[in-house]
């Protein structure tokens, strides 16, 4: 293969999404970023339009082989919003799009490994997994059901707590004023104020950071939130090992999300999964998962489009 041609990835998140430009052997050459383009947060309709026009710009003039597209907004369970996708941005550009779950890409910007799995906690919390033509999931199902183990869950347990101090059912909380502190809340009143507003899941999730750091200084509540989130973060990530009968086998596992920042939480996942499968081999995500959509442009060149597609258990 020539290399005047060149390939696209780009990672779609609810806040920002990053398009990165590459050569044929994965050499980023050109990184564009924009906000949202998760359509159950934007729309639709906004999300075509910022794809397309982002899609547009790195483009430009150049020889595409391929883009490859890791987006946030439950793909991964939702195949027919995910062709509704590729078959709109397909009637811009005369290259192939492909489109999945951002949960591929941060995996594969982890290892180049093909088969593992990856364990994402962040604002929320998925496990998904890959051995030959088979897939898993667990968890992903977003802030209104749960995403138990997330930041946002950590954010949601403490403000639960925090309620329950300010009605009297509790005894002082020493979070309360770590959260009241860090966003300047004096009263009740202000504490709806603050966390009803658009960006509230952000807010809530941010919380966690609070958590972690009280966590360190011996605080018994903040360890135990911890630990609790990591327990049901690790149920996930076992339930897909399960699946993919992957106990007895030597795979990768990646950790993506600021929850794995957090030691405790980080060192509880590993311990409670090592009980499972204790040949897994832990990655903790450092690049960012755009590369891993880069990676598997590239690898669609060569194995065809069908490869992306394994069936789910």
């Amino acid at each position: 293969m020539e290399e005047k041609f060149y390939v696209i990835g780009i990672d779609g998140g609810g806040t920002k999404t990053i398009a990165t430009f590459a050569n044929l052997k994965g050499k980023i050459l050109k990184k564009i970023k924009i906000g949202s383009t998760n359509p159950n947060k934007i729309g639709f309709e906004k999300a075509i339009f910022n794809l397309k026009e982002l899609i547009s710009k790195i483009s430009k003039n150049k020889k595409i082989k391929i883009a490859y597209l890791g987006l946030a907004g439950g793909l991964e369970r939702d195949k027919e919003k995910k062709e509704k996708i590729k078959k709109e941005l397909q009637k811009f550009f005369n290259f192939p799009i492909l489109v999945e779950g951002d949960q591929r890409i941060a995996f594969r910007a982890g290892t180049n490994e093909k088969e593992g799995v990856v364990v994402i906690a962040g604002t929320g919390a998925i496990s998904m997994g890959w051995r030959g033509k088979k897939e898993a999931i667990s968890g992903g199902w977003d802030w209104l059901i749960g995403d138990q183990g997330s930041s946002f869950w950590v954010g949601k347990k403490v403000l639960e707590e925090i309620g329950k101090f300010l009605d009297g059912r509790r005894k002082d909380f020493r979070l309360r004023n770590f959260v009241f502190k860090k966003f300047k809340i004096k009263n009740e009143k202000e504490l709806y104020d603050k966390f009803y507003c658009p960006d509230f899941i952000e807010k809530v999730a941010s919380i966690s950071k609070l958590v972690d750091r009280l966590s360190k200084r011996g605080d018994k509540f903040s360890k135990e939130i911890l630990v609790e989130a990591a327990e049901e973060v690790s149920k996930m990530a076992i339930s897909v090992i399960k699946k993919l009968n992957f106990e007895k086998e030597k795979f990768p596992v990646v950790f993506v999300g600021g929850m794995f920042k957090s030691e405790i939480f980080r060192k509880k996942v590993e311990v409670e999964i090592k009980k499972v499968a204790k040949r897994a081999k832990f990655i903790l995500l450092r690049k960012k998962p755009a590369i891993g959509a880069v990676k598997l442009a590239i690898d669609s060149l060569k194995v065809g489009e069908e490869g992306l597609a394994p069936s789910r258990v």
